[in-house]
C-alpha cells in the first residue's frame, strides 16, 4: 500500500460498521465497507434499540449531509415521549424512565437506524469473508465470491460468529450461549389494543413473570415502529426464562413448530394479569418468530487478542444477552471511539497503528466484557423482592411513573 493516511477495511455492514464508516467519511479517511448479505434488504437482529449517553458524540461524529436522526424514532408519527416501564414481581406498580422532551435518550427502530446510518455509504454487498492474510505493512481479506481487498487496517464488525475474531484467535472460538431460553413473537396492533400497550409502556416494558425465585422468567414487550396512519404499529415480545439446557446449540426452541412455541409462551404467561398476557394471546402461532433469535454471550481477556493491524467491533468482540439491551449501544460506542482514533492517524506506521489500536482494543474488550457480564447478572438478580430489578435504564434512574392516558 502507498504511504500516507491508512486505508481502512470494514468487514460488516451492521450498525457498528456503518457508524464507523460515517465517522471516517466525515473525517475524509479512505475506507471500504463489506457486507455479507447480498442486498440492502439485510436481516435486522432485533427490533428497536435504546440510545442515551453517547447521543451528543453521535451528533458531532457524523457528516453534515446526514438527514435528521428524528427519522429513527420508533414512535413517529405519534407525539408521545419515549418510555420504558418495569413491573416487578407484584406486577402492580409502574416504574421506569420517561423522556421529559429534552432528548436525553431515544429509542430507535433498528431498521430505520440502519437505513439512516447507510446514508451515502459505499457498501459492497455479497462479500462474505473467508480468509485473512497479514503482511508487514498491509492486510488482505478474501471473500467467498473470489474477490479480495487490501488495506492498511482491518476492522472486524462481522457479528457473533466473526471470521475476523476466529482468525485472531488462531481458529479457536470462545462464544457461548447463556442459560436463557427465549421465544419471540411479532404482531400488528391497532386501535384500543395499541392504546392499551402504549399505556403499559409507551416504548417498551418488562414484566417479572417468575413463579418462584428458582425459576426466573421475564416478558419484554416493545413497539418496533408506529405506522404512518398514527393508529397502528408493529409490536414484538421476548419471553426469557432460566434454562440450563439453553446453552446447547440444539436447544428445543430452534427446531420447534410455531404451534409449540406459541403453546409454551401461553403456558409461561398464563398466571400474569390479563393486560400483560394479552399480547401473547393475540399473537397466535402465525406471529411466532421461528426459529427464535439466537442469543449469545462473549467475554474475553484483553490479553487474549493480539495487537496489530486488525481489531474488532461490536458483537464480534463482546456479544451479550439482550436482557439489558446494551449490545447495540456498545457497538455504536465502539464505532465512535475507534473512528476518532483512526481519524488521527496520519501515516501507515506499523508501531503507531499497533499502539493506538491496542489501546482501543484493551478499553473496548474490558468495557464490553463487563457489559456482557452485567447482562447475565441482571437476569439472575432481577426477580422478586421489594427492591429487585434494574436501578438504571438508558442511563437514567428508575422511578415511579404516573399513568398517562393514551388516545389514538
Amino acid at each position: 500500500m502507498a504511504k500516507g493516511t491508512p486505508h481502512i477495511l470494514i468487514v460488516g455492514g451492521g450498525l457498528g460498521g456503518l457508524l464507523l464508516g460515517q465517522t471516517l467519511r466525515k473525517n475524509k479517511v479512505s475506507f471500504e465497507i463489506f457486507e455479507r448479505d447480498r442486498s440492502d434488504n439485510i436481516r435486522v437482529q432485533g427490533w428497536a434499540i435504546g440510545l442515551h449517553t453517547m447521543l451528543e458524540e453521535l451528533d458531532t461524529s457524523i457528516p453534515d449531509d446526514m438527514p435528521s436522526r428524528d427519522f429513527v424514532n420508533h414512535l413517529l408519527p405519534l407525539k408521545y415521549n419515549y418510555e420504558c416501564a418495569w413491573y416487578r414481581h407484584d406486577r402492580t406498580r409502574k416504574l421506569g424512565v420517561r423522556d421529559d422532551g429534552s432528548g436525553k435518550f431515544i429509542r430507535a427502530n433498528r431498521a430505520r437506524l440502519r437505513k439512516w446510518l447507510a446514508t451515502n455509504m459505499p457498501i459492497q454487498y455479497g462479500k462474505h469473508a473467508v480468509r485473512i492474510e497479514e503482511h508487514d505493512d498491509s492486510v488482505t481479506v478474501y471473500f467467498e465470491d473470489g474477490t479480495s481487498a487490501t488495506g492498511d487496517i482491518l476492522i472486524g464488525a462481522d457479528g457473533p460468529y466473526s471470521p475476523t475474531r476466529k482468525y485472531l484467535l488462531g481458529g479457536k472460538d470462545v462464544i457461548k450461549k447463556p442459560r436463557q431460553g427465549v421465544i419471540n413473537g411479532e404482531i400488528i396492533l391497532s386501535g384500543r389494543d395499541m392504546e392499551e400497550q402504549l399505556q403499559i409502556g409507551c416504548s417498551c416494558y418488562l414484566v417479572d413473570a417468575s413463579l418462584t425465585d428458582e425459576a426466573p422468567s421475564f416478558l419484554f414487550v416493545g413497539l418496533s415502529e408506529a405506522f404512518p396512519d398514527g393508529k397502528s404499529g408493529k409490536y414484538f415480545f421476548n419471553l426469557f426464562w432460566r434454562d440450563d439446557e439453553a446453552t446447547k446449540k440444539d436447544f428445543w426452541t430452534y427446531s420447534a413448530s410455531s404451534e409449540k412455541l406459541y403453546e409454551t409462551a401461553l403456558e409461561k404467561t398464563k398466571h400474569l394479569p390479563a393486560k400483560f398476557r394479552s399480547i401473547v394471546e393475540k399473537t397466535g402461532p402465525e406471529g411466532m418468530k421461528n426459529p427464535p433469535l439466537h442469543i449469545y454471550t462473549l467475554t474475553m481477556d484483553p490479553e487474549l487478542l493480539p495487537k496489530g493491524r486488525i481489531t474488532l467491533l461490536g458483537d464480534a468482540a463482546h456479544c451479550m444477552p439482550s436482557f439489558r439491551g446494551e449490545g447495540g449501544f456498545h457497538a455504536l460506542l465502539d464505532a465512535l471511539k475507534l473512528g476518532k482514533i483512526l481519524a488521527q492517524l496520519r501515516a501507515n506506521n506499523t508501531d503507531e497503528i499497533k499502539r493506538v489500536l491496542g489501546d482501543y482494543q484493551d478499553e473496548m474488550i474490558e468495557r464490553g466484557s463487563k457489559a456482557a457480564e452485567w447482562s447475565t447478572t441482571a437476569f439472575d438478580e432481577a426477580w422478586s423482592g421489594e427492591d429487585a430489578g434494574p436501578r438504571m435504564i438508558w442511563g437514567l434512574p428508575v422511578v415511579p411513573l404516573p399513568d398517562e392516558k393514551v388516545t389514538l
